[in-house]
């Protein structure tokens, strides 16, 4: 662990305060690489910056206050919560499965699914398709009462393809095929 003071005098007692601040955070990687502390003084502000790495990702946290103690306690605490929501993260996506760009999935499983490749989208499949012919006017009954944003149909009137569908300003849309 490396300290570094900036226009401060580093006094044991801060050192001490630090350095058993940060081996708590030992318990939550088992391969601190790298912890990097630095102990700055700008007029009245004391500001304590972090930066530890492990297990390949590099974390970085910075607070401030009037006092040197609780900055660094302040900054310990926040790395903490990062820490967390970073295992958090890593656990679910452990806990996920990889599909192929394109591959429909069941709304029910979107949570446990990833993308194959970085930016391609997954494909869900929706459940909102009413079989037998409808009237618009029915399809939107059917779509308020079904409590759904859109609903595909066969028009009644045309005999086409249609959709209805919830516009963002309340509003329903209507589309149909050619």
């Amino acid at each position: 662990m490396d300290i570094t003071a900036r226009r401060y005098e580093l006094t044991p007692e801060v050192r001490e305060h630090a350095e058993k601040r940060i081996q708590k955070l030992n318990r939550y990687f088992d391969n601190l690489q790298e912890v990097h502390v630095v102990l700055a003084q700008e007029k009245h502000r004391q500001i304590a910056e972090v930066t530890i790495r492990a297990n390949g990702t590099e974390l970085t946290s910075r607070e401030e206050t009037h006092d040197m103690f609780s900055s660094i306690d302040r900054v310990v605490d926040r790395l903490e919560k990062q820490i967390k929501k970073f295992n958090t993260r890593l656990k679910d996506r452990k806990n996920r499965r990889t599909v192929a760009a394109g591959v429909p999935v069941e709304e029910e499983e979107l949570a446990e699914v990833e993308p194959e490749e970085e930016w391609s989208p997954v494909v869900v499949r929706g459940h909102q398709f009413h079989p037998q012919p409808a009237t618009v006017e029915e399809a939107i009954r059917i779509l308020r009462e079904a409590d759904h944003d859109f609903l595909l149909f066969r028009n009644s009137k045309t005999g086409k393809v249609s959709l209805v569908h919830l516009r963002p300003d309340g509003n329903f849309g209507f589309v149909e095929g050619e």
